[in-house]
């Protein structure tokens, strides 16, 4: 069949490339997200321990880098949402073709499409939240602890092969996450197992999406200038990065003009 029809094969081939170029992707991004939170994180668990035995007093200096770290993660819960579609997008991608053999075989697949989209969505919650969980296996044994039972727990739903098995672990699965990450934290006596993992609420505010993304990309200018700064013959693109990340964290994130006291009070 493939020889009577190369057209197919190359349908295929372009099919899977491009998911797994998607897929790529995103896990890439997700996890340079979710690397630079963790860091973040470690560092202010450092610093606290640090102040609770008195070694060290909380400053301005500080102050002003837990703000700035603040800022730099801002931008995390819409990075976050943003590889979930694209993963949601790359399965699709991949499985696409497997309606089409159902075509040629002769099998019915009125919908293989729906199953497809279902399957994808599925997929794309327990691959954020097994990279989520593997980054912070290290820092919140719960919290990852957590993340991981839901990677683990959809897909294994997910190779039963019965739909009400699956809808019944995605109540259940958004349930423990709204309930350990979202609700908990915000109770007067929320327990020590509960552990905070970074920003996860995002606003639906358009301006609040440019100052996410104005003051991430302030900081990641910042990382880059630190790390081009380091390599030999790199002192040029270091301050061109700098000056970027100056620009970037003096631009309104309204019209783009600059207002430094009014991204300050932002900040």
């Amino acid at each position: 069949y493939v020889e009577a029809h190369p057209g197919f094969a190359a349908d295929a081939c372009a099919w899977l490339a491009a998911g797994l170029v998607i897929f790529i992707i995103a896990c890439l991004v997700l996890l340079f997200s979710e690397v630079r939170v963790v860091l973040v994180v470690r560092d202010q668990d450092f610093r606290r321990d640090m102040q609770m035995r008195g070694y060290m007093q909380e400053t301005e200096r500080v102050k002003e880098l837990e703000d700035k770290e603040t800022a730099s993660q801002a931008a995390r819960p819409y990075l976050t949402a943003t590889c979930m579609i694209l993963l949601f997008v790359a399965i699709i991608c991949i499985l696409k073709p497997f309606c089409n053999v159902l075509d040629i075989i002769g099998l019915p697949s009125s919908n293989c499409f729906l199953t497809v989209g279902f399957g994808a969505f599925v997929g794309s919650v327990t691959v954020t939240s097994f990279i989520m969980g593997m980054c912070w296996s290290c820092t919140r044994g719960w919290a990852a602890l957590v993340l991981l039972t839901i990677a683990i727990t959809g897909d294994l739903m997910c190779t039963t092969g019965v739909p009400f098995l699956v809808l019944l672990w995605l109540v259940l699965a958004g349930g423990l996450f709204f309930y350990y990450f979202i609700y908990l934290p915000e109770t007067a006596d929320c327990p020590a197992w509960c552990q905070a993992i970074g920003p996860i609420k995002a606003s639906m505010d358009p301006v609040e999406w440019k100052k996410a993304a104005h003051s991430s990309a302030s900081a990641s200018l910042e990382d880059l200038s630190s790390a081009l700064a380091s390599v030999p013959g790199g002192q040029g693109l270091a301050e061109a990065a700098s000056q970027a990340a100056e620009r970037a964290r003096n631009a309104d994130p309204k019209d783009g003009t600059v207002d430094k006291a009014r991204n300050t009070a932002t900040v």
